[in-house]
C-alpha cells in the first residue's frame, strides 16, 4: 500500500455488484456525504474506470445504476466480473461537466476530474 493505491482482492470467475461512494471530508468534523448530489446531477456527472483490456476483471455499467437525461449510466453502480487470476492497476474519476460520456479513455471524455483514485486489482 506504500503507492497509495486503493487494494482490491477479488475471486476468480465472479461477478461483483460495486457501488461507489463520494464524501466531502474537506471539515473533518463535518464529514458530508456527497453521493446523492452526484446522482442528482448525473447528466453533469460521470464515474469512469480506466483499466486495460487485458485486465482480470472487467468493469461495465450495472443495470440498476442511475442514468443521465440520454439514459447513460452514471457509474455509481458497476458489476465486476472477473476471469482467471491475476492484478491490474486502474483508476477511478469522477468527472464534471464530461463533454463526451461515451468517450473509452479519460482523456477522451473531457470536463473536469472531480476525484481520482487509483486501484490495485487482485483476482484470486
Amino acid at each position: 500500500e506504500g503507492d497509495g493505491a486503493l487494494s482490491v482482492a477479488l475471486s476468480s470467475d465472479t461477478s461483483y455488484e460495486v457501488k461507489v461512494f463520494f464524501y466531502d471530508a474537506s471539515d473533518p468534523n463535518d464529514i458530508e456525504d456527497i453521493t446523492e448530489e452526484v446522482r442528482e446531477e448525473a447528466d453533469e456527472h460521470l464515474v469512469f474506470y480506466e483499466i486495460a483490456s487485458a485486465a482480470p476483471a472487467q468493469i461495465s455499467a450495472a443495470s440498476n445504476d442511475t442514468k443521465d437525461g440520454d439514459n447513460v449510466p452514471v457509474g455509481l453502480i458497476t458489476t465486476w466480473t472477473t476471469s482467471a487470476a491475476g492484478s491490474a492497476n486502474a483508476k477511478l474519476f469522477l468527472i464534471h461537466e464530461p463533454t463526451n460520456k461515451a468517450g473509452s479513455s479519460r482523456s477522451a471524455i473531457g470536463g473536469e476530474t472531480d476525484v481520482e483514485v487509483d486501484l490495485a486489482i487482485t483476482v484470486n
